[in-house]
């Protein structure tokens, strides 16, 4: 099997395994059945396009399907424009097959926007969007991409332009509110598939909401603390580490069946821990060091920082150790010890670790257990294969835990 062979099978499993909170509401939120086309290719005409949109988006007139289906809101009333929803799902969904096939996926709309009614509800105005770059051939014919420059978001909603994440203030210069993320420069395009625009169906703005006005930042539970835009990057970041280990995973069932010679193996497992650990060092916390705009020190202040920085520590420890191990610089047993001693103190560490500095008995650290037991049987299944023979069924133990982990980690979810 081919290191791209992997990737594809990580991919089609995440596809699969990639939640909706539309389950627990039965088959009628689900998705309409193979919307066409699935992908936005260049040539597509604006009626098939206009039509596939609306066929994927039609339960979203219903905002509460939204929301199960894990939209979040992540800005307030927007001038001209709406308020903006945002699905994590989708955005790794879009990633993951724009890693296999060319086009945009109409059919996982990253961004939905509605606008307030005066009844009190929510009604559906368009769909956007967003690519990290500017398709050289445009999918959408006649529409015009526009440049959303690289932002810094805050708890309120608002945002402020800024290069850099640790340009950003740490909170809004106006209202005092704390900075949650950063966005770096993003290409859009909105298809006004559910509201009548005299721009055109791909307008970058709607005349028409003007009477809405813009800059509210309405809808926010303030009791809860955190905000839809920081619950959907905290699932992003433990999804998107499930795709890691996922592959992870793979490589390491790949190892233990085959035991495949030569330096190619241990060097891109070795290589796949490191960059697992130095994504999470990166991006476990948006406000923080290096990538936020508070400082090393202050970033540490913070426990849960501090406690993000140090388990993330562990992949890489784990990767140097493989790795050594692989080019014959260490040998087998020390490099077992190392890496069953880490992920069982990254496991005990699981149980301690609190959102907002303290214990809740709630849906969020009940995952955080379920991690930390999974942690304890990869470190487990390390050990007991530490003392087997060539061979041995034991040897597949740790990465049927490390699968287990990838499976909660992708499952991942906050109320």
């Amino acid at each position: 099997m081919r290191v791209h062979d992997i990737l594809r099978v990580a991919a089609m499993l995440l596809c699969l395994a990639a939640p909706t909170r539309a389950a627990a509401h039965g088959s009628a939120s689900r998705a309409p059945a193979d919307p066409s086309p699935a992908l936005a290719a260049p040539g597509s005409s604006s009626e098939s396009i206009l039509a596939a949109v609306r066929q994927a988006t039609a339960r979203y007139l219903d905002i509460d399907r939204a929301r199960a289906d894990g939209f979040v809101q992540v800005s307030g009333m927007e001038a001209r424009h709406g308020f903006h929803f945002m699905n994590v799902n989708a955005q790794m969904l879009s990633a993951t097959a724009g890693v296999f096939s060319s086009g945009l996926q109409l059919s996982a709309p990253p961004m939905l926007i509605y606008v307030a009614t005066a009844e009190g509800g929510w009604q559906l105005a368009a769909i956007e969007y967003a690519l990290p770059k500017k398709p050289a051939d445009g999918p959408f014919p006649g529409a015009r991409w526009s440049e959303h420059e690289p932002s810094c978001h805050y708890r309120d909603y608002r945002e402020l332009p800024s290069p850099t994440a640790g340009s950003c203030p740490k909170v809004h210069p106006e209202s005092g509110s704390e900075f949650v993320l950063f966005h770096p420069r993003l290409w859009i395009v909105h298809v006004w598939a559910w509201y009548p625009n005299p721009g055109g169906l791909y307008a970058e703005e709607n005349p028409y909401l003007s009477p809405y006005g813009g800059n509210v930042a309405g809808g926010h539970d303030h009791a809860r603390g955190r905000s839809g835009t920081e619950i959907a990057y905290s699932e992003f970041n433990h999804r998107s580490s499930g795709v890691f280990l996922l592959t992870i995973a793979g490589l390491a069932f790949w190892q233990a069946l085959r035991r495949p010679r030569g330096l190619v193996w241990p060097g891109l497992t070795a290589l796949l821990w490191i960059v697992f650990g130095v994504y999470l060092f990166v991006r476990s916390d948006p406000e923080a060091w290096p990538w936020g705009p508070l400082g090393l020190l202050e970033s540490l202040r913070d426990t849960e920082v501090l406690q993000h920085k140090v388990l993330t520590c562990i992949p890489v420890v784990i990767g140097l150790a493989e790795g050594l191990y692989g080019y014959g610089l260490i040998k087998g047993r020390p490099r077992m010890w190392v890496m069953s001693l880490l992920t069982l103190g990254g496991g005990t560490g699981l149980f301690l670790h609190f959102h907002q500095g303290k214990l809740h008995l709630d849906w969020i650290y009940l995952q955080h257990v379920a991690m930390g037991l999974v942690g304890l049987g990869v470190g487990l299944g390390l050990l007991l294969s530490r003392r087997a023979g060539p061979g041995s069924k034991l040897h597949l133990l740790w990465p049927t835990f490390l699968l287990a982990m990838s499976a909660v980690l992708i499952l991942y979810s906050e109320p």
